[in-house]
């Protein structure tokens, strides 16, 4: 797939740690889905951006929020409960999302959810803590 320079610039940009608020929020609103992702995971985005990507109509979006360490509670409970699967998969697969959201997503639907929560749950008891299976 290709990608435009512009958005590739976008995407770079939004990754930056260092990357001012207000541009944060410009970057929220871009037509590609691929950089309101990259805004998703950047840290250093404000709660307000995060609480309005949470809705992204795109699960990629969703989805990058589960690696953003800068997510609050309340968001990440919205996010256990998303309707599509892989979104609470990957919440299910951070070892850094709270025990009883944890132990509720082990009692997910679907079953690769729960399996992945119990397996992240078996981790934090074993007393590793990896942020996720995937970052390991």
């Amino acid at each position: 797939m290709f990608i435009g320079k512009s958005i590739a610039r976008e995407y770079l940009i939004a990754g930056n740690p260092n990357i001012a608020t207000g541009l944060l929020k410009q970057l929220a609103y871009s037509t590609d889905a691929t950089v309101r992702a990259r805004v998703a995971e950047n840290d250093a985005t404000p709660i307000s951006v995060l609480a309005r990507l949470a809705s992204d109509e795109d699960r990629e979006v969703r989805l990058s929020l589960s690696t953003n360490k800068s997510l609050p509670k309340m968001l990440v409970s919205k996010l256990a409960t998303d309707a599509d699967p892989d979104v609470r998969f990957g919440i299910a697969d951070n070892a850094q999302i709270p025990r009883n959201i944890l132990e509720r997503l082990s009692e997910d639907e679907n079953p690769y959810v729960a399996h992945r929560a119990a397996l992240t749950l078996s981790r934090l008891a074993q007393g590793n803590s990896k942020a996720c299976f995937a970052c390991a």
